[in-house]
């Protein structure tokens, strides 16, 4: 049997705030030609046509945590999906709360334009919807022959948060969500070939604002990434980027990360940044 064919593109890469240059957190893993969507953050869907990925074709969709940042654009990923044609119910993993944060965001929030399209005969209401498995447990939350997915809990601004481990015959993808300092990451990056880790900016930078407990910084990710020996370090949702006025900050801090794990190749996320796993 030949080994699947995976890639991971940055939807994606910054955070909260609106930079020309950044979506907020998206990931997009496709593995043998199916598509599974890691949050879909400000600019997710707009980028994701941009990049050649019609939201219809996406087949499942893991949230991280309820931050706006990460699930701004899911509402309008299911309304255009189904506008487009979209035929199967979406599966959807997230934390708890996901599945009220859906009825109020689509079904509540969009009643009359969904009333108006079926009066219309536009749509079925039925392949609007959506299948919610709210996670409320580490461990595994979905497997098929060909991949596996798992969960790590880790502390961030007191919500439900989930990282990912997928974990594709012998190749591994890690995506983690944002995060407190958590040594429990190294065992759940063990060997990855690819892990994307949030680096939202530097321990300066933490200090000077009132959520900079919530992330960990360039030197946490190293010691991260070098103990568990990670392959290739991609470094995402940049907050600290929106706040300063030197364009190198992400590089500055993936070199950084670099000086603390040579051996891995680390990048500095951008929009449309594709990685290609090979067999």
């Amino acid at each position: 049997m030949s080994s699947p064919s995976v890639s991971v593109q940055i939807i994606g890469s910054g955070a909260v705030r609106a930079l020309p240059h950044r979506g907020g957190p998206s990931y997009l893993l496709t593995i043998d030609g199916r598509r599974l969507l890691f949050d879909c953050g400000r600019c997710a869907v707009h980028n994701l046509h941009r990049f050649g990925t019609p939201v219809e074709s996406i087949d499942e969709v893991y949230i991280t945590h309820l931050h706006f940042d990460h699930i701004c654009d899911l509402p309008l990923l299911l309304l255009l999906s189904w506008n487009n044609g979209r035929e199967a119910r979406l599966p959807i993993y997230g934390p708890k709360g996901i599945a009220t944060f859906l009825e109020s965001g689509v079904h509540q929030a969009y009643e009359a334009d969904i009333n108006s399209r079926i009066k219309h005969g536009n749509r079925v209401r039925e392949k609007l919807d959506w299948a919610a498995t709210e996670i409320t447990a580490e461990g595994l939350v979905y497997e098929n022959a060909t991949y596996c997915v798992e969960t790590l809990a880790t502390a961030h601004a007191g919500l439900a948060n989930w990282n990912f481990r997928i974990t594709i015959g012998d190749k591994i993808v890690v995506i983690t969500s944002d995060s407190e300092p958590d040594q429990r990451l190294v065992e759940f990056c063990r060997d990855a070939d690819l892990l994307l880790i949030e680096c939202s900016g530097t321990k300066a930078f933490y200090d000077s604002v009132a959520f900079g407990g919530w992330h960990i910084t360039p030197e946490d990710v190293g010691q991260i990434a070098r103990d568990a020996g990670a392959k290739q370090v991609v470094l995402k949702h940049f907050v600290m980027e929106s706040f300063s006025e030197d364009p190198g900050v992400a590089e500055s801090m993936a070199e950084t990360v670099r000086g603390i794990h040579p051996s891995g190749e680390i990048y500095a996320a951008t929009d449309g940044l594709e990685f290609t796993l090979q067999p």
